[in-house]
């Protein structure tokens, strides 16, 4: 039986005057318990190299990662951004990468940063750090650090919830940044219990890609969690055979 290509935007970095791409083991594990092939894709700033990455790869999966400059929202507090702020190759490449993807309608599955920086696409904003910016008594992890696991509640009348069937589930949450504004054409399917947005779905075309501010990378031995990858390989085989 053929297994959908299942391509990931990796984390980047500068090491040895050199510009390398890495990819965190767990998004493979993922993929191949899910029952798809995973494969890194590298950065192109052409958009012909985009556009024909996507019309080979089957779907994709946004993964987390650094912060994003906070001039590409409006935001006014860059003093609050960590340290290490994405590149803008990986910028670039990852907005390029998305639009495409859902040109051709290939579903996407975005976590954390790829859940914030599709709300930012949509012309949504992020809150530049939460604890200081949107102090809440529940933990959300650090970004880099420490996993906080905390429920979230998801809208019965979500596309998220027809494929996780319940709502309410745990989740693995290590990040300092979240959604602010909520982008243009975006809906909520699920919050914390402090009303921080923990996933969105396009209202229009919910199922082109399902997007979530945990990680459920770090969770596939919980069936719910591992639902989140077989959703995006069985999307990704059937849009295939089309």
């Amino acid at each position: 039986m053929k297994k959908p290509l299942i391509g990931i935007n990796p984390y980047y970095f500068n090491y040895r005057n050199s510009f390398w791409n890495g990819t965190r083991d767990k998004y493979y594990t993922a993929i191949w318990k899910a029952g798809g092939v995973p494969v890194t894709v590298h950065h192109s700033l052409e958009k012909r190299s985009v556009f024909d990455l996507v019309k080979k790869i089957d779907g994709f999966v946004m993964v987390g990662g650094p912060d994003i400059p906070c001039n590409l929202y409006k935001g006014n507090n860059a003093e609050l951004l960590d340290k290490d702020v994405m590149l803008p190759e990986r910028e670039s490449f990852d907005r390029q990468l998305f639009l495409t993807a859902k040109q051709f309608k290939k579903p996407v599955l975005g976590i954390c940063v790829g859940l914030q920086h599709i709300n930012v696409i949509y012309g949504g904003s992020l809150y530049e750090d939460l604890k200081t910016l949107n102090p809440s008594e529940i933990d959300h992890g650090e970004f880099n650090g420490k996993v906080s696991y905390h429920d979230v509640f998801l809208n019965k009348k979500s596309y998220l919830f027809s494929v996780l069937k319940k709502t309410n589930i745990k989740v693995a949450s290590t990040h300092h940044q979240g959604i602010h504004r909520l982008g243009e054409g975006l809906g909520v399917s699920g919050t914390a219990p402090d009303g921080l947005v923990e996933s969105i779905e396009d209202l229009a075309s919910p199922e082109l890609f399902l997007a979530v501010q945990w990680h459920p990378e770090i969770m596939t031995d919980d069936e719910t969690q591992l639902k989140l990858f077989q959703w995006l390989c069985f999307n990704s085989l059937k849009r295939s055979h089309l």
